[in-house]
């Protein structure tokens, strides 16, 4: 390796000139790369999402749940298969093992979703509803799918007004935005007076829902008493008998409001392969555009709540501070060691040169910048100069010998060139085995691993070129030789050094004691496995008992708004309630979400602290009752990250899943590490079911025009509807009727038979139907083709590791029935694949290492010493952790083999000089001792910076 800096010195004017060159390029490169908050990550997973409308959940899973899964479980690479089964739809999810060719597994489930046996309304749903393109549908899931900015729009108008300034105004602007893939509205329904049936009344009054229907359509009302006060026309019976009056929010459509007051949701969302920052601002900057465009009649507000992009930037503002800082610092060590200013500026630009490089083999791979490749780099600022320095100090130490330039750079390329050369590779060669490890950490982390190597290689090809060149420059040609006083790093290492070789058996047992001590720290270290990367922000999650309605709900979220509002540190919040139309709110439904679920993000002052205040907003909310929940961050961290809890109960029923299922989220709820807990099981409720019967129909006495909207009348029980030109005025505020289902508030079969149907001629229900109330479940949930539930929660302790292990004992130890399974998902199962896959990587890596030593120093020998004294590493990382107060994690052990190059690097530096001096003839402990006070200073220089 040597030839190179022969050729950098002899050819210095094209050295520099290629330095030029490939430093514009560079910056180039650094200016085109693509801006990411993470590495681009293909989620292996999919789903297929069908519609059935009034299919109950037990029709979804036969009918059309269980044939989907069966058409994927044959699918290769198939990990787990999760589907939720109910009313009216069915959601099917498909998660592969990372690596899998997700084209080519979708291509093949469309293919086989055309065979299978669907029943006919199924199929033909699109042809009647076009907002459906294709059912059953299938959906990928990206990273693209989360949320790039998120607006709100508020004013004065009513917000069906709102919704219609949106589309007329807001929208049109953004969707013409290069990158934008999607853009999703939510709220916008204005509120209703709805009309609540009681079926007992009705029964005891004998008036039907059509009854009702014909009472109030085509009439105006002046008040809300004047609508209760409606004749049912018949026995002076009034709509203030029959049903409730009150004015909310109708069911089934989502709530949005901001800062405590009704607003309009507009998120957008990016293309897969767009720049999330080039993106988020052009629509940023368009929507500003279009608020200056508004005016301010109405107050019309558009306002980004949420911008993906912001905590990117910050981010990278962020660690590029820290890198610059981390290369002033590494340069002030060189300076402080040498004491020559000039020899500090060849590494002030050997190690952004490095970096550069680095950065040109980026974008000509394809990787972006992103928190995880900036926090590559800056862990490399350290790293990247080991080379040059030791390259420098060689040379430096040469030219204090009073010899000439070139000669001191050969002199130094030749000494060093072959231990920098192997030491840099060895390291490379540490984390190419992350290639292999798989799951979230490997797609994560495998850009991370491929930064560092981009640098560390440029960092070589800088030391053996650039530094000899420049040092011929900077570096005083010829040095008078004199004694130099021995420095104070000299004076303590030399006698510790000579006592070590002297007591050999002692110092390795010291060592030993000391690296089996450092072992037990591991309990108490803990474990954990992806890092926080919240920005300040909360999430408050909302969920009322299953038949609660959405005015309701919006009160109890009115309640934490009201707290929220008296916190200082409170940026902006915005509020979601029940479920939109969208592709996302489909989304939210198959999960659970409806009318008794909303949720609140909480942006906080970038200088709060977060976990004091959620703690704080935890205690404060503690008296509005079990429903509300605090999470830190986007919840990511805590519902999927690093404290996430997910299990899993599976059987073959639900009486014995369900009891299994609340035995087990008992014996959780007295563990203080565990919060948050939430169990979803699918307990059966007795609900409404008719089928008409023609032969009863016939005879019942409803006349032909009666009988042909019985089927209308049927889906008002069961779904309720608008009353048609049936509006309330109010104040200033005028309200569309909206007569509400009671179908859920039947609970008996005779108060259901009893109900009148048709008008003015009307029949019991069981004149026209066979009536039967059916113990239903609300959804059918199946994990890997098995009937489940599921608990999840939030781990709160820092050592992740061990409360699973704990919980983990308490599984073991439940009692249950043979056929019901319990299985820990979710962060447990990837902790437990990544650090399995984690301590094969590290092996590979140690054997791989060994390789290219052995080839470089074609000695066994040297080599195996070099690697007995990696392990000892783990003494100061653990000490550090423990100190630092961080768990050994994904991002810990990217760390630890950093460490194991660094120890690599000082390592072969001392060992290779001490195998040169003995092969000169010097014995050996003469040679170490020598090559000690040699080494001392380049080891302090590279491990200090």
């Amino acid at each position: 390796m040597s030839l190179l800096t022969k050729i950098a010195i002899k050819q210095r004017w094209l050295t520099f000139l290629l330095a030029g060159a490939i430093t514009l390029a560079s910056i180039w490169a650094v200016i085109t790369l693509k801006v990411d908050l993470i590495p681009e990550i293909e989620l292996p997973m999919t789903t297929i999402v069908t519609i059935h409308p009034q299919a109950a959940p037990e029709e979804i899973a036969d009918q059309i749940t269980i044939p989907v899964e069966d058409t994927v479980s044959e699918i290769e690479g198939l990990k787990h298969l999760i589907s939720t089964s109910a009313d009216g739809m069915s959601l099917v999810l498909a998660e592969f093992e990372y690596g899998t060719d997700m084209s080519a597994v979708n291509a093949i489930i469309k293919q086989n979703l055309a065979t299978i046996d669907l029943p006919p309304e199924v199929r033909s749903l699109p042809e009647q509803m076009p907002q459906i393109p294709e059912n059953p549908q299938l959906v990928a899931i990206n990273l693209s799918m989360m949320p790039l900015v998120i607006f709100s729009l508020s004013s004065d108008v009513p917000p069906d007004e709102l919704q219609d300034l949106a589309e007329r105004e807001v929208l049109p602007g953004l969707e013409e935005i290069d990158g934008v893939y999607l853009i999703e509205v939510m709220g916008g329904e204005r509120d209703k007076v709805l009309i609540s049936p009681d079926p007992e009344a009705m029964n005891r009054h004998e008036v039907s829902i059509s009854q009702i229907i014909s009472s109030l359509a085509g009439q105006e009302y002046a008040s809300e008493e004047a609508l209760r006060s409606v004749s049912m026309g018949t026995d002076s019976v009034i709509l203030a008998d029959v049903a409730g009056v009150t004015i909310g929010p109708p069911p089934r459509t989502a709530v949005s409001r901001t800062n405590g007051k009704p607003s309009l949701t507009i998120m957008v969302m990016k293309e897969a392969e767009a720049n999330t920052v080039e993106v988020a601002n052009a629509v940023v900057a368009e929507a500003e555009r279009i608020a200056a465009s508004l005016g301010h009649e109405n107050e019309v507000e558009l306002l980004p709540v949420f911008d993906q992009s912001a905590f990117i930037e910050e981010s990278v503002t962020d660690l590029t501070r820290e890198t610059i800082v981390g290369g002033l610092l590494a340069i002030l060590i060189v300076f402080l060691f040498l004491m020559v200013f000039r020899a500090s500026l060849i590494i002030a630009i050997s190690i952004p040169l490095s970096l550069l490089i680095g950065f040109l083999v980026m974008r000509f791979w394809g990787i972006t910048i992103n928190i995880l490749t900036l926090s590559a780099m800056a862990i490399a600022v350290g790293r990247v100069i080991d080379d040059s320095i030791v390259l420098l100090e060689v040379i430096y130490r040469y030219l204090q010998e009073g010899v000439g330039f070139k000669e001191a750079a050969m002199r130094g390329a030749k000494e060093v060139a072959t231990p920098i050369t192997s030491a840099t590779l060895a390291t490379v060669a540490i984390f190419l085995p992350l290639a292999f490890v798989g799951g979230i950490v490997g797609e994560m982390f495998v850009p991370f691993a491929l930064t560092i190597t981009f640098a560390l290689l440029a960092s070589l090809l800088v030391s053996l070129t650039i530094v000899p060149a420049l040092s011929g420059l900077l570096v005083p040609k010829s040095t008078t030789k004199k004694e130099a006083r021995e420095s104070w790093y000299l004076r303590l290492y030399t006698p510790t050094l000579r006592w070590a070789l002297s007591h050999r058996a002692i110092t390795l047992f010291i060592a030993i004691v000391i690296f089996i001590g450092s072992l037990a720290l591991v309990p108490v270290v803990g474990t954990s496995f992806l890092p926080n990367m919240s920005e300040k922000m909360m999430l408050v999650q909302i969920e009322m008992p299953q038949d609660t309605g959405l005015s309701a709900t919006r009160d109890k979220a009115i309640q934490v708004e009201q707290l929220l509002d008296k916190n200082s540190v409170v940026d902006h919040y915005y509020t979601s309630i029940g479920t939109s139309s969208s592709v996302m709110g489909a989304f939210g439904a198959l999960m659970g979400a409806g009318d008794n679920t909303g949720e609140i993000t909480v942006m906080l002052d970038p200088r709060a602290d977060l976990d004091k205040e959620v703690a704080s907003l935890r205690r404060l909310s503690e008296p509005l009752g079990p429903e509300i929940t605090v999470l830190s961050g986007t919840g990511l961290t805590e519902m999927i990250g690093t404290g996430a809890m997910e299990i899993s109960v599976r059987g073959d029923n639900f009486d014995d899943i369900n009891t299994v299922t609340r035995a087990l989220f008992d014996e959780l709820s007295g563990m203080s590490e565990v919060t948050n807990l939430d169990s979803e099981t699918a307990e059966a409720k007795p609900k409404l079911y008719f089928e008409p019967n023609m032969s009863k129909a016939m005879s019942s006495g409803l006349s032909t025009e009666q009988l042909q909207k019985v089927q209308e009348e049927f889906f008002l029980i069961m779904r309720g509807s608008d009353v048609p030109q049936s509006i309330l005025y109010a104040g200033n505020e005028s309200y569309q009727v909206y007569l509400g289902e009671i179908g859920e508030g039947l609970d008996m079969i005779e108060k259901a038979e009893a109900l009148r149907i048709g008008w003015p001629q009307s029949v019991p229900l069981e004149a026209l139907a066979d009536v039967s109330l059916i113990e239903r479940p609300s959804h059918i949930q199946r994990i890997d083709q098995r009937l489940s539930a599921q608990i999840t929660g939030t781990i709160t302790a820092k050592n992740v590791g061990a409360v699973n292990r704990e919980i983990e004992d308490l599984i073991d130890n439940l009692p249950r029935p043979e056929s019901v399974d319990i299985k820990m998902g979710g962060v447990a199962e990837e902790m437990q694949e990544t650090f399995s896959a984690m301590l094969v990587a590290i092996i590979a890596a140690i054997v791989i290492s060994f390789a290219i030593l052995l080839i470089f120093m074609r000695s066994v020998l040297n080599p195996l010493i070099i690697m007995v004294s990696l392990p000892l590493a783990s003494i100061g990382a653990l000490l550090g952790l423990l100190i630092a107060g961080y768990p050994i994690g994904a991002s810990a052990s990217m760390g630890i083999l950093m460490l194991v190059g660094i120890v690599l690097t000082n390592a072969i530096v001392l060992v290779t000089l001490v195998d040169q001096l003995r092969k000169d003839g010097m014995n050996t402990r003469d040679a170490i001792m020598e090559a000690g006070r040699t080494r001392i200073r380049p080891i302090l220089m590279t491990a200090l910076t």
